[in-house]
């Protein structure tokens, strides 16, 4: 175990995720306005934006893989891969004007296949990067960069894309991912238990891991807590730039969403300030009723310079959330399912903005904003209060250490 925090590995690994961020913030803009563009179809940028995000239903079978290599094999070849693709994309697109998009969508879905290893390796990857003790203070750490680096790219994004090309942007992009996997061969990651079961096919070892999370109600409701956090924004997405037309409009928008990771951004360095004092159950709680409160104050004050306010306060909710949620399972989770679980909560996650965005479409102009914000508060708060529940229900986390490794180390 590393003695401190600030090891070599951990600094290498924020700077990384640092440049890394920034370069998919670039991207993330550059490569919807390449599409536009070119096909002047916003159908086609969904589309596109679709591809990207289809290989994360195959996220669960993507954490049983990581579970049986060393983290930096999937690491280090998720950012080679990645930032093979964005040079191809934003060169080609550099030399010939334009790029066919049946080009740029294949390599959306081989982005996004590389991602879902990417993320539950990442998430597996930090509990061996510093002490246990600094779990906390650490995932604050990197809350913070990414964020921080995220605000930066939008707006230099903006920025490269307005006055050079959407291409320049993914080229640095892909520049970026190969700097990230550069640098994580300097990183150290210190060896961690392996399932066992080698012999079991990748769908047992999906299974393996739910039949874990079962053990534990705090565990198993984790999820739950991540779907619903990513549904009730979903009304945010939807329903607030239309209430800011013929007002703010878009740069009233856009001041929200720079006040939601400024939010975000504050709440992560006061989390890892905190660091091991930090009551993480108690924290996610308040965040959720935090949460709850801001998507009631969004009708009240839906007009900036308030809306900024609210706007912040979301961020803070919502980084309450993330960071706890991380720092348990990485407490509670054994190191040889790290990554089968969080795959688990990665797929929910990502399954609750665009079901509920589905969900929404048909009905969101036939009634008032106001039921939807009203309905989104709502159930956040009582999120809120079952998770209390739930906690309380088990004040000492469960051993779930599997027996295999229980009689290997005695």
């Amino acid at each position: 175990m590393p003695p401190t925090l600030w090891n070599r590995s951990f600094v290498i690994w924020l700077l990384g995720t640092a440049q890394s961020q920034l370069g998919s913030a670039l991207a993330g803009i550059a490569l919807s306005f390449l599409v536009l563009h070119q096909t002047g179809s916003a159908g086609q940028m969904a589309l596109t934006l679709a591809c990207a995000l289809a290989p994360n239903l195959l996220l669960p079978l993507a954490g049983a893989v990581v579970d049986r290599m060393n983290l930096k094999v999937p690491l280090i070849g998720a950012d080679v891969a990645r930032g093979l693709l964005q040079l191809t994309v934003g060169g080609l697109a550099l030399a010939w004007g334009e790029v066919p998009l049946w080009l740029v969508n294949g390599a959306a879905v081989l982005t996004g296949l590389a991602g879902i290893f990417a993320g539950p390796a990442s998430s597996a990857a930090v509990p061996a990067l510093v002490p246990e003790q600094e779990l906390t203070r650490a995932n604050g750490l990197i809350g913070g960069v990414s964020q921080g680096a995220w605000l930066l790219g939008t707006l230099v994004g903006g920025y490269l894309v307005t006055a050079f090309s959407p291409a320049l942007a993914i080229v640095l992009d892909g520049l970026s991912f190969l700097v990230m996997g550069a640098l994580l061969v300097l990183v150290t990651l210190l060896p961690r238990e392996r399932s066992s079961e080698t012999s079991e096919s990748l769908l047992d070892s999906v299974i393996s891991g739910l039949q874990l999370m079962r053990r534990s109600r705090v565990l198993l409701f984790l999820p739950v807590i991540a779907l619903l956090l990513n549904a009730s924004l979903a009304p945010v997405q939807v329903l607030l730039p239309k209430l800011l037309l013929g007002g703010a409009g878009a740069a009233g928008y856009g001041q929200y969403l720079a006040a939601e990771s400024a939010g975000m951004l504050a709440a992560s360095a006061l989390l890892a300030w905190i660091g091991a004092r930090l009551p993480l159950r108690r924290t996610v709680t308040l965040g959720l009723a935090l949460l709850g409160g801001a998507l009631f104050l969004l009708l009240q004050f839906a007009a900036p310079p308030a809306l900024l306010g609210v706007g912040a306060l979301m961020g803070v909710a919502i980084a309450s959330v993330n960071t706890p949620i991380t720092t348990l399972m990485q407490q509670m989770v054994p190191p040889a399912f790290l990554g089968r679980t969080f795959s688990v909560l990665m797929t929910v996650a990502t399954l609750g903005m665009p079901v509920t965005l589905l969900a929404l479409a048909p009905v969101v102009d036939r009634y008032p904003a106001a039921l939807f914000f009203n309905v989104a508060g709502g159930v956040t708060l009582l999120m809120a209060l079952a998770w209390t529940v739930v906690a309380l229900s088990e004040r000492k986390a469960p051993d779930l250490m599997p027996k295999s490794q229980k009689a290997g180390a005695s």
